[in-house]
């Protein structure tokens, strides 16, 4: 026999789910009485595939250093001590 949820109703603690297990997630089933009630939200799914990929992409600035790699070091030197002065 499965494991059953056992979660109290909030109004009425003597009745309990008798849902099979479920995390505490979706909702709060009692078959015997009808009820049913709210328990945790569902959790928010991530994006996948070629949309989360495309919002990636949107959010990732693209790198602009040309020129020979002493001129960045001195780019960023400048800047660090730009930002060490403030």
């Amino acid at each position: 026999m499965p494991k059953t949820c056992g979660a109290p109703h909030p109004e009425h603690p003597d009745i309990s789910c008798d849902r099979e297990a479920h995390q505490m997630a979706g909702f709060h089933r009692n078959r015997a009485t009808g009820t049913v009630w709210a328990a945790d939200s569902l959790p928010e799914t991530t994006p996948t595939g070629r949309g989360a990929l495309a919002s990636m992409a949107v959010r990732t600035t693209r790198s602009t250093r040309t020129g020979p790699p002493a001129d960045a070091v001195a780019r960023w030197a400048a800047t660090t001590k730009e930002n060490e002065d403030r």
